[in-house]
């Protein structure tokens, strides 16, 4: 056998048996990969819309219950702010009621002088008592420490000598609440004034001669007093 013939005889046996990638199988391949990559973006893509969508939906609740909330916060407010009125308003008038007041109590003698001047207050100089301390024997004058309804007397005991007499009165906060006249003809005698008198904290209350005569009071005596007294009564 001609050795040509032997050697064209084996190329063509290693040719045909050869494994060989054509370019249809390529680009086939190719296609493929893709496709695949195209429906991968397009999940995404779809997956992308899903989540802002639902982001959205999320972002308008949020705000829907912002909305309600601030709502609902305001009414509660304005019922608390109410509810805290009457709170308030019913606490005032249980302290009203449950208050602990003072003991008001106080008694004074002895004017300072027989002859007090008119219209202003006869100072008495001996406090005997005076639970609050409320009355001021350098003034004449009481303070009262807290609102309330009180009483108040006031004697009034004429100097020796015939002819003696004096208009006195009680005055609370500048107004007359009690008026007296005391006389003596021929004898000295005593005479008394009440008064009972709704008081602010902080008004004064003092007694007055109004007119009176000369050396008309009784002053500084073991058994005839001038005196001027009040108490707290509710």
């Amino acid at each position: 056998m001609d050795i040509h013939l032997i050697l064209i005889c084996l190329l063509y046996r290693l040719v045909v048996c050869e494994p060989q990638c054509s370019k249809f199988d390529y680009e086939e391949k190719t296609l493929e990969k893709m496709i695949r990559t195209e429906i991968l973006v397009e999940q995404i893509v779809s997956d992308i819309k899903q989540l802002k969508q639902q982001t959205n939906d999320a972002v308008l609740t949020v705000e829907k219950m912002k909305t309600e909330l601030g709502v609902n916060f305001q009414n509660m407010h304005s019922e608390n702010a109410l509810k805290l009125e009457e709170y308030k308003n019913t606490m005032s008038e249980w302290k009203d009621l449950l208050e602990i007041k003072p003991d008001v109590l106080f008694l004074a003698k002895d004017p300072t002088t027989q002859s007090p001047s008119t219209n202003a207050p006869i100072i008495f100089g001996t406090t005997m008592y005076d639970l609050s301390q409320s009355y001021d024997n350098t003034t004449g004058a009481f303070t009262s420490p807290v609102d309330g309804m009180y009483a108040f007397t006031t004697q009034m005991c004429l100097a020796v000598g015939t002819g003696k007499w004096v208009n006195y009165a009680i005055v609370a906060n500048g107004q007359y609440v009690a008026n007296s006249l005391t006389y003596d003809n021929s004898y000295r005698f005593c005479n008394t004034a009440q008064a009972f008198v709704f008081l602010k904290k902080g008004y004064q209350v003092y007694v007055t001669a109004r007119t009176r005569s000369s050396s008309s009071l009784r002053a500084n005596h073991d058994h005839e007093w001038c005196t001027f007294s009040g108490m707290l009564i509710h």
